[in-house]
């Protein structure tokens, strides 16, 4: 029975190169795959509680599930159209190989995700204000999407058509995963919510309308009505 295989974790973080070239050359995929999953779950489940506390009670078991479901519902999405890039641009990757490399990926940057939860945390008990705690946690994904990065640039190596491609995976993987993501939010909720629901019912902007907010109130820079 292929289980979750700790060893594995030191080369997601150390030992890129040689986890994108086992993704391409389709060598024991079935343990990585098993492993990226856990580690998914565990490094986005930890951060999500992280981000829940800023409310406390439910919204941190909510935060907890929430944040890996989105994760690997992005990764679900986007996967065919990682497929169809690599084939287009010069690489033409099976179905299996792009998964194991997504799957890799998300687990590099769940790991990232796990050390900074500490940092977050510190900002919420140092009773950080909702903006700022909403910017940290932006930039603490952002972190963890450029390890996440590093780990498919080795794949696609140098060859033709390389630039073209990473950039047509962080287009795609931006727009489906952050919009997926605040599909299934609120993590924090609103500081005038009296209670934060699981989903959220009420009509509001995208999410990068909503980090653009929340930056400017960060920076000190008020709104137009």
């Amino acid at each position: 029975m292929i289980g979750f295989d700790a060893s594995l974790l030191g080369a997601l973080l150390r030992e890129p190169g040689e986890v994108s070239r086992r993704c391409v050359d389709e060598r024991d995929l079935a343990p990585l795959a098993a492993t990226s999953l856990g580690t998914i779950a565990c490094g986005c489940a930890v951060f999500g509680a992280v981000v829940g506390c800023f409310r406390g009670g439910t919204q941190i078991p909510f935060a907890a599930l929430k944040m890996p479901v989105a994760r690997l519902a992005a990764l679900a999405i986007c996967g065919p159209a990682f497929h169809a890039l690599a084939a287009v641009f010069g690489r033409p990757w099976s179905l299996r190989t792009v998964v194991a490399l997504g799957l890799a990926a998300g687990a590099r940057a769940s790991l990232v995700l796990l050390a900074l939860a500490p940092v977050l945390w510190l900002v919420i008990d140092r009773n950080g204000r909702y903006d700022a705690v909403k910017v940290c946690a932006a930039l603490a994904y952002a972190f963890a999407g450029l390890a996440a990065l590093w780990l498919v640039l080795r794949a696609l190596g140098r060859g033709s058509g390389s630039t073209i491609t990473a950039a047509g995976f962080v287009a795609v993987f931006l727009a489906v995963g952050g919009q997926t993501a605040w599909i299934l939010r609120p993590y924090i909720g609103e500081p005038s919510d009296a209670v934060v629901p699981l989903f959220v019912s009420r009509q509001e902007g995208g999410v990068a309308d909503a980090l653009a907010r929340s930056a400017r109130a960060v920076v000190g820079v008020s709104e137009r009505r």
